[in-house]
């Protein structure tokens, strides 16, 4: 397998994110807007805005499947960013939202390049302005991979050491942000990186276990785990002893959750597709 069609962005951002953003923990910013930036509330006190005034621009993205909903997000991220330029909180909502809207609200390729190069540097913002930022550095990492994804595989491979280490940063500061969403990434980049380039197998079911056991409640870290033994490692069974074990672990996801639920949705459709296989 060539290393163009093994580490093909648009198949691993693509998958990885579904069909919406995977990192926007829903329940967490539904009781506090600010909880998940870690920032210190002293290094910006005269500059950070209530949790307040971001509600507004939360509840457009949390209902972003509507389009004119996930464009107004972006509209208001950058609006509270614009006042807020010294907020880490403002910089991460509006890379968050670039990624949302280039990647799923716009097909003309000029623009998503103009959207996920703006994303970039508002999460670049966020991280000078707070090193200790987990979103921050998050949101970063995804919008240079999706830059990346545009300008060609090959350019795009030699700003992957800087998306790991973002990913990196993320895990450390704060491992259980977007359901251990750093972990999944690190695992599907070893999952798709040629063996000769330093992917591994093996690392990738690492990361995903590491994503497992530190968000258990996310159906998306079974979901890679189950893919990676069925189609890399050819282990059936073992794919689908994780599988059914999420099935009866994992608590039902609520209506906004749209990638719990799909990740759910298919696990549940693999293990129907094999009635008694791996079992004894």
């Amino acid at each position: 397998m060539s290393f163009a069609s093994r580490f093909s962005f648009p198949a691993l951002i693509g998958s990885f994110l579904l069909a919406s953003t995977f990192a926007f923990q829903q329940s967490v910013l539904a009781k506090n807007p600010q909880s998940v930036t870690s920032p210190r509330p002293s290094s910006f006190s005269s500059s950070s805005p209530s949790a307040a005034s971001y509600a507004a621009g939360d509840q457009a993205f949390f209902q972003r499947q509507v389009p004119e909903q996930g464009r107004l997000a972006l509209s208001l991220f950058r609006e509270y960013h614009e006042r807020n330029p010294k907020d880490p909180a403002a910089a991460w909502r509006r890379s968050m939202a670039c990624y949302f809207n280039g990647l799923h609200l716009t097909a003309v390729e000029e623009e998503q390049k103009r959207l996920f190069t703006e994303g970039r540097d508002a999460g670049n913002e966020g991280v000078k302005l707070d090193p200790r930022c987990a979103p921050c550095h998050f949101w970063k990492a995804i919008n240079m991979a999706l830059y990346g994804q545009k300008v060609g595989v090959f350019k795009m491979y030699f700003t992957l050491g800087e998306i790991r280490e973002h990913l990196q940063k993320t895990a450390e500061l704060e491992p259980g942000f977007a359901g251990a969403g750093a972990y999944r990434l690190l695992g599907l980049i070893q999952q798709k990186l040629p063996g000769i380039l330093g992917g591994s197998d093996d690392e990738a079911k690492r990361f995903y276990k590491l994503a497992i056991n530190t968000a258990p409640d996310e159906p998306l870290n079974y979901l890679f785990l189950v893919k990676l033994l069925r189609d890399q490692k050819d282990d059936l069974p073992g794919a689908l002893e994780v599988a059914r074990k999420a099935l009866v672990t994992l608590p039902k996801p609520s209506p906004e959750q749209l990638e719990a639920l799909s990740s759910l949705k298919e696990l549940e459709t693999f293990v129907t597709e094999h009635p008694g296989s791996g079992q004894n």
